[in-house]
């Protein structure tokens, strides 16, 4: 019988704890908790507004393939019969380029990039090259969304199945590391207003009070300990935002390392991820559950009928209109997702059926948490 593995996320990436699984090393459920009350750091829960990266578009070619190029694609011809006029080249007669291959280039840009950094960039055949290996990417201009070129890439390629081991990956995709040269300051600096706006990645109305509040309690401290650029700067909550006007006098940068290592509990919503494919089940905190009793027809695997044993009342989700005497029935005292996952594992129950219950659960108002099938 297939076994159910089952991840139980604890809000930290040390506290995966998984179904099923054999000479596991006790789990120190005291640190785990101690972690938990301690928190996230809030450069790992929030960004700040206008501080992000930037994604450059380019078109060009790849020249030097070993007969793999674009066969029957007429765009590469006509773009390398344009390059060599632009070198001083008149091609004449009837030409074939099986050696080149017509391509997009795209990169992306990280925040505070100057002029003369360089980044890498992916080239992505456009035509019906077989492969990009062993080739050259011709100098191709990079352009933002508002039309400025930004950068200039070119360089060898390099192909993600360039290991033996990864002979299934695609050939017609590859990169050139560090291939592009940033040839114009992209990000405006934000900081120049002396305002800054903290954003949640993912907005919930708790954490952003919390938020602030760990912001303001290191204001009050600082004030405390006779910081007069603290005692000018506001902090406030507008919109889904915190905030933060600095005086004149403020340096923004040691401002906002000392806030982005804050640590703050985030309040996260319930929510349930059930991956179909891989039988496997991804649930955060403790996903409150009403006791139900679960009953399986023998005679028609996978339909449950689920009773509310508060109500005493039956709450059918995709079952028969009568039930078999002969049903298996389980009566399972659990408040929890985590406690249920954990009692149907142990009764042996299958990756499908353990996935059915948790829908069932979902349609009869039973499970308090949004449940997300992949």
């Amino acid at each position: 019988m297939k076994r159910f593995i089952f991840i139980f996320v604890s809000l930290l990436a040390s506290s995966i704890v998984f179904g099923q699984v054999e000479d596991q090393e006790p789990i120190d459920q005291e640190n785990i908790q101690t972690k938990i009350e301690e928190g996230i750091r809030i450069k790992d829960l929030a960004r700040i507004e206008g501080i992000r990266s930037n994604q450059l578009l380019g078109y060009g070619i790849v020249v030097g393939l070993q007969g793999t190029g674009d066969q029957r694609s007429k765009l590469a011809l006509k773009s390398m019969q344009h390059l060599l006029t632009n070198l001083g080249q008149e091609p004449t007669g009837s030409l074939e380029f099986k050696n080149v291959a017509a391509v997009l280039v795209t990169a992306e840009i990280p925040p505070f990039a100057k002029k003369g950094d360089r980044v890498s960039v992916v080239v992505s055949s456009i035509g019906d090259a077989k492969s990009l290996e062993g080739g050259v990417l011709v100098q191709t201009l990079l352009q933002a969304g508002n039309g400025d070129v930004y950068a200039v890439a070119q360089g060898a390629l390099l192909s993600a199945s360039h290991e033996k081991k990864q002979v299934d990956q695609p050939r017609n995709v590859a990169v050139v590391p560090s291939g592009a040269l940033i040839e114009k300051d992209l990000t405006e600096n934000t900081l120049a207003n002396r305002q800054i706006r903290i954003q949640l990645k993912d907005f919930d109305f708790t954490t952003l009070t919390r938020l602030h509040s760990a912001i303001t309690s290191l204001q009050d401290q600082e004030t405390k300990s006779g910081s007069e650029a603290w005692k000018d700067t506001k902090v406030g909550i507008e919109g889904g935002s915190v905030v933060i006007t600095m005086p004149e006098k403020f340096e923004p940068v040691p401002l906002l390392s000392k806030i982005e290592n804050l640590k703050v509990k985030p309040s996260y919503k319930a929510r349930v991820v059930i991956n179909q494919r891989t039988g496997t089940v991804v649930f955060g905190g403790e996903i409150q559950i009403d006791k139900v009793a679960i009953s399986r027809p023998v005679t028609d695997k996978g339909q449950y009928r689920l009773k509310r044993q508060e109500a005493y009342q039956g709450i059918y989700v995709r079952s028969p209109n009568t039930v078999n005497q002969n049903d298996s029935v389980y009566n399972i005292e659990a408040s929890s997702v985590d406690e249920l996952t954990k009692a149907l594992n142990q009764l042996g129950v299958t990756v499908s059926d353990i996935i059915s219950i948790l829908e069932a659960l979902r349609d009869s108002g039973a499970l308090h948490a949004e449940v997300v099938v992949l």
